[in-house]
């Protein structure tokens, strides 16, 4: 179970961090030249539920390896509290990026 939680872990977090520096190093065409909506954006918006599953589900394994006192962080030591931040700060950025108000 702890190796399953590792590799659960680096995916999630090597998709989040793909995301993120997609979502901040990407800057939108102009839209007033009549092009249409732009391909990078709509692809960010739409991997937002693939992004957050992940992390809900390596949250998920977090929870039930704590129960057995794991030895590392990639065991699950520390991963409810690194899930939890780093799922919050995904959430905020995500509302920030793509809320029309």
């Amino acid at each position: 179970m702890f190796l399953y939680y590792g590799i659960s872990f680096v995916t999630s977090m090597l998709a989040l961090a793909a995301w993120t520096i997609v979502a901040v190093t990407h800057v939108p065409a102009y839209h007033g030249d009549g092009t249409g909506p732009d391909g990078v954006v709509i692809l960010l918006y739409l991997s937002l539920w693939p992004v957050g599953l992940l992390l809900a589900h390596s949250a998920g394994l977090a929870w039930i390896v704590h129960a057995r006192r794991p030895a590392s962080i990639l065991q699950g030591r520390r991963g409810l509290a690194v899930h939890g931040v780093l799922g919050t700060a995904f959430v905020l950025y995500a509302l920030y990026l793509f809320h029309p108000g």
